[in-house]
């Protein structure tokens, strides 16, 4: 195991809300029972990650205040096996919520926003809030975080300053939400992340590279996969070259075919040396929306800690073979994650995703 047989700590800093949604693929006002739990990308990314193999420690720091919503949310996160030694339990401000419904056929999912003023959106930036990063392998972040409100911008810059310092690498998951802010000030706001050096991995899609940085490969559902991942070598060639301080560039590939269904896979550019990495190819089908670059995140940072498919970790692995797995791993986490009801889960080891997210139609007895 890397690290001489210690555990290592892997650290989010972000929103942890509390997600309701009516039960299957019901609408408000259809259905009176709902499915309660808490959910955001950084607590998601950690709740999959940290089950992969033993040895993964996992540490949120966030704001939750203290009440019947967070009681929820820290078992979730408890659930999981997150840590949440570090979350700012509080009484002064409120728990943001999230109300999803599915969508079916022509009818598109939605997701409505009740964050405004929430605990983390008043988080101090603090370095001492963020002493857990001293001796942490790796730190995920996304957009989601900065866009919050200034306070929380200013304290996602404390976050990846202090990150820096300790020399924790910062894989970073664009996330653009334009309920959250404009793709201008996300723009300006990565890019002064990008200029100080402070991300080792980003991670985006096709769509927010177009959105945010006015990357184009041309995104469409028509085009086959090898034609979409050919153009998202394009994209992560043109965010290298735009903003070459980073390690890694990630890029999820996605082919919706229906509102439920497609094909997903994820890429990766290693800037030293060019290598560009591609992970399996798979189907999907959606019976629970929230997770699915979330899973390629968790994947990345597993590949790149050096989990195995066999629940080990092994570090010294040369970085494209790593890499390779992590996608790969995080590809299958996708399919799955997109079935299971609810954000965090599921909880699987990595053996469990390799062995059971293939072309086998036969039931595993």
């Amino acid at each position: 195991m890397a690290g001489g047989g210690r555990d290592i700590t892997v650290v989010g800093f972000g929103e942890v809300m509390l997600r309701i949604s009516p039960v299957g693929l019901a609408a408000f006002g259809d259905e009176n029972r709902a499915l309660v739990c808490g959910g955001g990308s950084e607590a998601n990314v950690l709740a999959k990650l940290g089950n992969l193999a033993p040895g993964i420690r996992t540490e949120l720091v966030s704001a939750i205040k203290d009440d019947a919503a967070g009681l929820i949310i820290r078992h979730d996160l408890q659930k999981f096996g997150i840590g949440t030694g570090q979350v700012l339990w509080t009484n002064d401000h409120r728990n943001g919520v999230y109300f999803l419904e599915q969508g079916l056929g022509p009818l598109a999912a939605k997701v409505d926003y009740d964050r405004a003023g929430s605990a983390i959106a008043n988080f101090p930036a603090d370095p001492a809030r963020f002493a857990v990063l001293d001796g942490a392998a790796a730190l995920f972040v996304s957009g989601i975080t900065p866009a919050l409100s200034d306070a929380a911008e200013k304290a996602t810059a404390c976050c990846l300053q202090v990150a820096r310092k300790n020399n924790v690498p910062v894989f970073f998951d664009v996330n653009y939400r334009n309920k959250l802010w404009s793709a201008d000030k996300a723009r300006a706001t990565l890019e002064k992340y990008l200029a100080a050096g402070q991300i080792h991995c980003l991670i985006t899609t096709e769509t927010d590279a177009k959105k945010v940085f006015g990357i184009d490969a041309g995104v469409d559902d028509e085009s086959t996969m090898d034609v979409l991942v050919s153009r998202s070598r394009t994209v992560l060639t043109k965010l290298a070259e735009a903003y070459p301080k980073c390690a890694l560039y990630v890029l999820t590939v996605r082919k919706r075919i229906t509102n439920e269904t497609g094909e997903w896979t994820s890429c990766c550019l290693i800037r030293e040396g060019g290598a560009f990495v591609v992970g399996d190819a798979f189907t999907y089908t959606i019976l629970d929306r929230p997770g699915a670059g979330d899973s390629c995140s968790a994947g990345v940072m597993a590949g790149v800690l050096g989990v195995t498919a066999k629940n080990t970790i092994d570090a010294s692995r040369p970085l494209a073979e790593r890499i390779k797995v992590g996608l790969d791993l995080g590809n299958r986490i996708c399919v799955v994650a997109q079935k299971t009801a609810g954000d965090l889960g599921p909880g699987w080891r990595a053996a469990d995703y390799f062995k059971r997210v293939s072309e086998a139609k036969e039931i595993q007895r």
